[in-house]
């Protein structure tokens, strides 16, 4: 009988693992790899679960139980993050590890067109739309942002069957990487809209006149008549697909509203300033 694979979580430490990356740059097949060998590192992935506010649930309960989680989200830009990195704080010594599943947006789109079976995304056409408004979107790391480590996984590191010794190597390039240089920085006091999307509601239109298609999509703190719902769930119901954040009543008397008919493809400077997973 084999022996269970040595941990690649330093010795008494805790790590908030939140992996970043576009759909289809490769995190889910991670994650779940990840999960499988080793049960200590809990994934919290919001298609699974419903919403952010799951995740954040399952991710505070997991470190309160010892275990060390991974956020399987796209967590893609600086607001998305920073949940993690103060729930990582809330528990003392805990580490904060950033792994950029740095893949290009062409390959994202090649694996979209062949995947199946996703829990949210009913078809590769709506991962590619999804795709093409989110590249815009996107903000890499800084370090700034408070964490302790991060590294850069390319596309020919990642692979499609991850082995225990694998999965290893990979976590600990992340713990032996240099700490980021930057000024030293708490995670923002209010994350509640993103600092591209922040107070706006975007909504596309695909197709004119009757029959075209709606894609609603709410910005943090947006207005919506759907129920709340994070950016980094792609729920969608027949006939009309909204993708948005997490909203409140109060939020949304004040939130414009900005419709881009027949528009795919939405550039971070259209908001008013400055949402998964694979």
């Amino acid at each position: 009988m084999s022996e269970p694979p040595q941990s690649p979580i330093p010795a008494g430490k805790q790590v908030v693992l939140i992996l970043v990356g576009l759909i289809g740059s490769g995190k889910s097949t991670f994650a779940q790899a990840l999960q499988e060998h080793f049960p200590e590192i809990r994934r919290c992935n919001q298609d699974d679960l419903g919403d952010r506010r799951a995740v954040e649930h399952q991710a505070r309960l997991s470190l309160q139980n010892g275990s060390s989680v991974c956020i399987d989200r796209t967590n893609f830009d600086a607001s998305q993050r920073a949940h993690w990195i103060r729930i990582a704080r809330e528990f003392s010594g805990t580490l904060v590890w950033v792994l950029v599943f740095d893949t290009p947006k062409d390959i994202c789109a090649s694996r979209l067109q062949t995947r199946t079976g996703h829990p949210t995304i009913a078809s590769p056409q709506d991962g590619l739309e999804i795709l093409d408004r989110f590249s815009s979107l996107y903000r890499p790391p800084s370090a700034a942002e408070g964490y302790d480590r991060i590294l850069y996984l390319q596309p020919s590191e990642q692979e499609m069957v991850y082995s225990p010794s694998s999965l290893t190597a990979i976590l600990q390039r992340v713990r032996d990487a240099s700490p980021p240089v930057g000024l030293p920085a708490s995670p923002p006091p209010s994350t509640r809209g993103s600092p591209y999307l922040r107070g706006a509601s975007f909504r596309w239109n695909r197709g004119r006149g009757r029959g075209g298609r709606n894609v609603n999509y709410t910005g943090h703190g947006g207005a919506s008549n759907s129920p709340a719902q994070d950016i980094n769930s792609w729920r969608t119901s027949p006939g009309h697909r909204t993708f948005e954040a997490e909203s409140t009543s109060r939020d949304a008397a004040s939130a414009p509203d900005i419709r881009l008919v027949g528009a795919s493809h939405l550039s971070a400077s259209t908001a008013t300033e400055g949402p998964s997973n694979a």
